[in-house]
């Protein structure tokens, strides 16, 4: 069954007593972070078995590109050309800065550096969660019959770290890029689907690949700097 995760209490609740599966969440955890501890809450009082993930996680591009020892930027381009006609319910409740900013990039900036560091990508999440960043453009594409964003442009700094996300949805063209320090781009859809691996490290029981709630709230938390 596939349910939108800001519906799951109200559609998991009728079932409480008849099954007891492996849920996966896939982002964005809820539409808000007062939304996220709502469905957390219930899934600690039920003890249901929980997988928080981000799809973009499984891109095998993570895991092949590489930093120079002098890391001075990421840029993460990812623009989507499908229609949200049918998706207007649920893409108003999160727009663009929940639906892709925090759920993709800020957990893409995070892995990136975690690998290029020593540090742990729940470490650098904390640490962007008080991070304020640069809003430089939030705009609704015409044809999107919505109330919420659809494009924007977002920029901070991480330890001397230039990162900047420009994401939109129903663009004419389809192009998503890593690009580190202006100099090298990785295409975000080479290799294997990432849907694919993300069920893979689950049928095997890896876990690492996946979000724990702390980082999940650590996400809104940098998020609603933005969204207040």
């Amino acid at each position: 069954m596939s349910i939108p995760t800001h519906n799951f209490c109200e559609a998991v609740e009728p079932y409480l007593e008849m099954v007891d599966p492996l849920y996966v969440l896939e982002k964005p955890h809820g539409h808000s972070k007062f939304d996220f501890e709502r469905i957390r809450d219930f899934i600690h009082a039920n003890n249901l078995k929980v997988i928080y993930s981000d799809h973009y996680l499984g891109k095998d591009v993570l895991y092949n590109l590489w930093t120079p020892k002098n890391l001075e930027s990421i840029k993460i381009f990812i623009h989507e050309d499908a229609d949200m006609t049918e998706r207007i319910n649920y893409f108003d409740t999160v727009g663009i800065i929940g639906d892709m900013y925090q759920s993709h990039c800020v957990t893409l900036f995070a892995t990136i550096i975690a690998k290029h560091t020593s540090r742990t990508r729940k470490e650098i999440l904390r640490d962007l969660s008080f991070v304020k960043p640069r809003v430089t453009q939030l705009a609704r594409n015409i044809h999107y019959k919505g109330i919420a964003p659809t494009q924007c442009k977002i920029s901070m700094e991480y330890n001397g770290i230039l990162l900047e996300a420009d994401i939109a949805k129903m663009m004419l063209e389809k192009k998503k890029l890593i690009t580190i320090n202006d100099d090298r781009s990785w295409n975000l859809d080479a290799g294997w689907d990432a849907y694919g691996n993300v069920m893979s490290e689950i049928k095997h029981g890896n876990r690492s690949l996946f979000l724990d709630e702390e980082e999940v709230g650590y996400l809104w938390d940098h998020a609603s700097i933005i969204t207040g």
